[in-house]
This record gives C-alpha cells, sequence and structure tokens, in this order.
C-alpha cells in the first residue's frame, strides 16, 4: 500500500518541502500546528466523546445527529482550522442513504459508543487498532475512517486525521493509491505516515499533525509534490516550481492592505487585531489599530 521513498534526490527534495513548508507563514504547520489553542482543544474534544460515550451507554444519547452531544465534539473538530473543515460531513444524517447507521440502529449506536469508549481508555496503539478492527466487522454504513478525526484528538501520537486532501497528499508524495471510506486503507496510510516521519524525523513532531498539515497542504494544492526517483530534470523542474509558489506567497502578503498581528497568550480567545495604514485627508498618514472582539468593535487611531 505504502511506497518507500526513492533515491536520494527525491530525499532531499521532500526534506527541502518540508523545510519550506515549515517557514510558510500560511501553511499549516505554522497557522495550525503551532497555535497556542491547539492544545487546549484536545482537552475539550475529549471531554465532548466523554459525553458522547456517557449518553450512548445510559441510552439518553437519541435518534438524531443536530441537538446532540455528538453534534458539539464534531462541530469542536471542525473549526480546528482549514485542515478540518468539513470533519462534520461524515456525522450528517443523510436521509436518502440512511448513513451513518448510528441514529435509527440502536445496535450500532452502542457498538460506536464501546468502540469510543475503548479508545478513550486505552493507552497504545494496539488496543486502538483491535478496537478499529471490532468495529470494521459491525459493517456499520457510513462511519469510516472519518471518525479518525475524533481518534487524532483522544491520541495523537498513535493516530493521524483523515480527509480528502490528506488522502491526496499521500498519494503525491509516496505514489500510493489509498482510497478513501475504508479502514484497512486509512491503517496502511498510517504505517506509510509513520515512515515518512522516521525517514524526516529532524523535521517532523511525532504528533501526526505535523505530518498529515504537511500532507493536506500537499493534497490541497498549495506546494507541487516532489517528482518520483531517478528523473533528475522532473526534480530540477519541481524546485524551479516550488521557489515561484514561494515568491508568489510572499508576494501575495505584500500587497495585503491588512497585516495580521500575532495575538498574545492574554488576549481574549475570539479577539482579532489589524493593523491598517491609513491616508488622513491632510496629507499625513497614520496607523489605525483595529480590535475586533466577539461582539464589539473598536477603531483606535495611533
Amino acid at each position: 500500500m505504502t511506497a518507500t521513498l526513492p533515491g536520494a534526490t527525491d530525499a532531499d527534495a521532500l526534506s527541502t518541502l518540508i523545510a519550506r513548508w515549515r517557514e510558510d507563514a500560511g501553511g499549516a504547520y505554522r497557522t495550525w500546528f503551532l497555535w497556542e489553542e491547539r492544545l487546549n482543544n484536545f482537552r475539550a474534544i475529549r471531554r465532548g466523546v466523554q459525553a458522547v460515550v456517557t449518553e450512548i451507554a445510559h441510552g439518553t444519547f437519541g435518534s438524531t445527529y443536530r441537538g446532540s452531544s455528538l453534534e458539539t465534539v464534531v462541530r469542536s473538530v471542525a473549526e480546528q482550522r482549514q485542515i478540518f473543515k468539513g470533519a462534520d460531513h461524515a456525522f450528517l444524517w443523510k436521509p436518502k442513504l440512511r448513513i451513518p447507521d448510528i441514529y435509527e440502529d440502536a445496535e450500532h449506536q452502542r457498538a460506536f459508543g464501546r468502540f469510543l469508549d475503548t479508545c478513550l481508555c486505552c493507552s497504545g496503539d494496539a488496543s486502538i487498532i483491535e478496537a478499529i478492527h471490532a468495529l470494521d466487522r459491525r459493517r456499520i454504513k457510513g462511519l469510516g475512517p472519518s471518525t479518525a478525526n475524533l481518534l487524532y484528538f483522544l491520541h495523537p501520537t498513535h493516530m493521524p486525521p483523515f480527509n480528502t486532501a490528506i488522502v491526496n497528499g499521500y498519494n503525491a508524495v509516496t505514489g500510493a493509491r489509498v482510497k478513501l471510506g475504508r479502514w484497512e486503507e486509512y491503517l496502511a496510510m498510517r504505517r506509510g505516515m509513520q515512515e515518512l516521519v522516521a525517514r524526516h524525523r529532524g523535521q517532523l513532531s511525532n504528533d501526526f499533525g505535523a505530518i498529515a498539515g504537511f500532507l493536506f497542504d500537499v493534497g490541497s494544492g498549495r506546494y507541487p509534490a516532489p517528482p518520483r526517483a531517478g528523473d533528475t530534470a522532473a526534480v530540477a523542474r519541481w524546485a524551479e516550481d516550488l521557489a515561484c509558489v514561494r515568491e508568489e506567497s510572499a508576494a501575495r502578503r505584500s500587497r495585503s492592505p491588512v497585516k495580521a498581528i500575532t495575538r498574545t497568550r492574554r488576549s481574549r480567545p475570539g479577539c482579532a487585531i489589524w493593523a491598517r495604514p491609513w491616508d488622513t485627508p491632510y496629507g499625513s498618514r497614520v496607523t489605525i489599530a483595529v480590535v475586533r472582539m466577539p461582539t464589539r468593535h473598536w477603531a483606535l487611531a495611533a
């Protein structure tokens, strides 16, 4: 399923791309992986999953997604920046297909609850993988590896996130043909991601969020993937394309009329601050600091 990274030339190209990705102010590494609120979200999402397990065990979960504890926790995942956008789609009820089949079938719902409970309580990847296989054997329609986005927030060093862009990036980087919707494909991709991290351990964390964020940016088209092994001309063209991408990214930032200021740890959650140059009617230029709070706006001229 996975492709071993080819010879030294491609390994160097991939290392170069990872280095560029780490430096990119607009890439997932700096906008999400280093986001100071990211670690706080792990605790909140774990508590949300515990609430889902408790309600299913007590028979109070209900038979709808809307308004459920599952909607609350999945929405929290979907709000984790661009990389998890659309994560809630997998759990939305599709009435024509009647999936995912954990709302109308009580036994399937309980199996899903046991799966989450096992993953909450275990501490090693072997137990999580066994729980995945047990859930897969139930053949619950519509409940595929998109559930792994919940597992990532429970065990970030054991289970990677999963979405179309990550799969596309993985296939582009390794030459694999991972498909969506199958747990065995997800587990094979997980093994390949572990190999990538091992080969680039000086650049990638053992938190699967790092490699997933990198693959997401490749799969969403932010960066061109390195070419396959043995084609030095293709490697040279790829290096030129990568340099163009970097220049275009820098040009877009310089043309932007609004420059973001990094929010300090003391600022209120939901607060955003920008600095904007403004020409006055009297021929002078001042800088306007705009502070946007969740419910109010202020503009202060300096």
